[in-house]
């Protein structure tokens, strides 16, 4: 394939029309993998109220 030709190619991506269903535990290793992607810090528990001063 030569350069000329490989520039005037279009790429055609196919969606789906809908979101495929998912079982709890692919949605949980799905979940795992895109935080393991992430540099956010994930907390252990829950976050403590902000301007909860008492």
């Amino acid at each position: 394939m030569s350069a000329e030709h490989s520039k005037n190619r279009g790429v055609q991506v196919i969606l789906p029309a809908g979101l495929p269903a998912v079982s709890p535990a692919v949605a949980r290793g799905l979940l795992a993998i895109l935080i393991e992607l992430t540099e956010v810090p994930v907390l252990d528990g829950p976050a403590e109220e902000a301007g909860n001063d008492g």
